[in-house]
Order: structure tokens, then sequence, then C-alpha cells
């Protein structure tokens, strides 16, 4: 019987499933849960930042008057931010709209879903980076997270030196190398600020928080603290740790995968960044919320962008703490 040994396939109908799958990262958990913050009435917006005098154990004699007097007002300093914007465009062809592609009812409907989307992850990158502030227009820009928890001062409208996270609140070492130790130095480090036991959220790359899981099993001969004991019935096996209870507090590991972007940052510091925020001390004032806008079709097809202008407010950097390892 003859086998046929060529074929034409020019003429053949394409058969493409009605179905668009993206895989990309979307959950920006610190941008998304971080309160939003009094709305800022100048480009560089202010506050002010106090502190409590050092403990002083003198005693005083009795039946002495009173000749020296303190102002209770001289540690007062002010700090601040700039403002950054941020956008995303979007244009559709007159006759790509009236396609009809696999998967997309509407290319405009489309095309506003996904810019939107991605001006949420820019935000969040910035609002988690290593960006420092710019105070020079048009460029303007806020100081993101990971140069708010410094212990030198910033290069723009640097944070005074009373008020710069101490440098035992920031922690580098290496994930693989991480120990119960590095978290609760960063912790006790917090705690000897305000007096109060941490209560607060740690952001983490997946290193990081693969790195925390692992104080919990045991590998090789390299004994951690914990093990893991379950009831066989469970059929499973549980090593994730998503709170963590030290002797300074109570932290709850979010992971988030918008932390430490900088113009000389790598993936490996990204993924192994992490940031202890308290909900009280950080929040995102919007000057403008993100917003949409259709602009006129000036022949070319619809057309239009999406847009926010807003700050980073760090109340009191004291209380903040990092852990910046390079992998």
């Amino acid at each position: 019987m003859a086998v046929a040994t060529t074929y034409n396939a020019n003429t053949n109908r394409e058969d493409i499933l009605d179905d668009l799958t993206r895989i990309e990262p979307e959950d920006t958990p610190l941008y998304s849960s971080l309160r939003k913050g009094v709305k800022p009435s100048a480009v560089y917006h202010q506050w002010v930042v106090d502190t409590l005098k050092d403990v002083d154990t003198t005693l005083s004699p009795e039946g002495e008057d009173q000749s020296v007097f303190d102002n209770h007002a001289d540690e007062r300093a002010l700090i601040g931010n700039y403002p950054s914007i941020q956008k995303t465009s979007w244009k559709v062809t007159e006759l790509q709209e009236e396609m009809d592609a696999a998967g997309v009812g509407s290319e405009v409907a489309e095309a506003k879903m996904k810019k939107l989307k991605e001006l949420k992850r820019n935000i969040a990158s910035r609002v988690g980076g290593d960006f420092e502030a710019s105070a020079t227009g048009p460029n303007y820009g806020a100081r993101g997270m990971g140069n708010w928890i410094l212990s030198t001062a910033q290069s723009v409208a640097p944070v005074g030196s009373a008020y710069r996270t101490p440098s035992g609140s920031i922690n580098t070492t290496a994930t693989a190398s991480l120990a119960e130790s590095d978290i609760n130095d960063v912790l006790e480090s917090v705690y000897k600020q305000g007096g109060n036991r941490a209560n607060g959220n740690v952001y983490c790359g997946p290193k990081f928080k693969r790195a925390v899981s692992g104080f919990s099993r045991i590998t090789g001969n390299d004994h951690r603290t914990y093990q893991v004991t379950e009831a066989a019935t469970s059929k499973k096996i549980t090593l994730n740790v998503t709170m963590y209870e030290g002797d300074f507090g109570t932290i709850a590991l979010i992971p988030d995968l918008f932390l430490g972007y900088g113009a000389s940052t790598t993936q490996a510091i990204r993924d192994a960044r992490a940031y202890y925020v308290d909900p009280d001390l950080v929040t995102i004032p919007f000057v403008k919320a993100p917003y949409g806008q259709e602009l006129e079709d000036a022949g070319g097809g619809p057309r239009g962008f999406f847009k926010a202008i807003y700050t980073v407010r760090v109340k009191n950097p004291l209380g903040l703490g990092k852990w910046a390892a390079t992998s």
C-alpha cells in the first residue's frame, strides 16, 4: 500500500483554544495592606517626630529650689518625602478591536485590565524598593522602604541621626546561614526603641521565607531548635512557618515578590529581602489614587492611561526592621 511522504498544510484552519493564560505575580501584600494616610498638600510632604529624654536616675535633694528647666520640645524634628508619579498607557488599533482574537472578548477591556494590574505592581516595587527620594522636578520620586530603613544618612532629605533605624534593627546574614538569633536580634532592637513587643508583619522574599520555615526542620547533622510532630491520620507533613513568636514579639510572615527593587539590586537580593513593619508607622498618602482616563481617539484607535501620585510616609523609622542579605 502506497504511503504519502509529503503533506501540504497551508490551507488548514488554525485551531486556537479560546482561552488566555497569563502567569505573573499579581499579589502585592505590602503595598495593598498599608493604610493610605492623609493627602499631602505640598511637594515635600513633612511630619514631626519626637522622642523622650534618656532615663535619668539622679536624685533631687530635699528642699532644693528648681533652677534649671528642660525644654520638652528640643528633641522634635521634621522628616519628609517627595511624591512619585507613575502611569501605564494603552492603545488598541481600530482594526485589532474589530478582530475576533482568541481568549479575548474585547481588546480595549483586556488592555485596561492588564495595564491597571501593571500599575499596581509598579507602585508596589517602588514602595518596597531601595529607591532614594528625588527632590528635582519634574522627575520627583518617593523614598522606598529599603531606604527608609537605614542606619546611615540618606542622600536626599536625610532623617536626623536620632530617628534613623538603629544598626541592630538591620540584619545582613545570608539566608543560607539565617538562624533564630538573626530574627530575634532585630526584634529585640525594635523592642528597645519603643518598649513594645513586636506585633506587626514581616513582608519577605521567598528565600527568606524558606529560611525561616527551615527552623522547624532537621537536616543531616544540623539539629535545629524544633521538630514537627503530627498525627499520622492527617496524612500530611507541615513544614511551613507563617507565624513566628520570639522573645520580643509575634510576627506574621507574608511572602512578597515586590521588595528590594532598585537600580543596583539583583534577583538574589530581592528574594532575600524582608521588612518588619508596624502597620501604625507606615502609610501611603495619595495625592491622586490610581485612576484611569480614556483619551480622544485621534484616528489611530482607542487609547488611554492609568496614573497615580503618592508618597511613602514612615512616621518614625526607629520602629522598623530589615533583613537585607545579598543572597
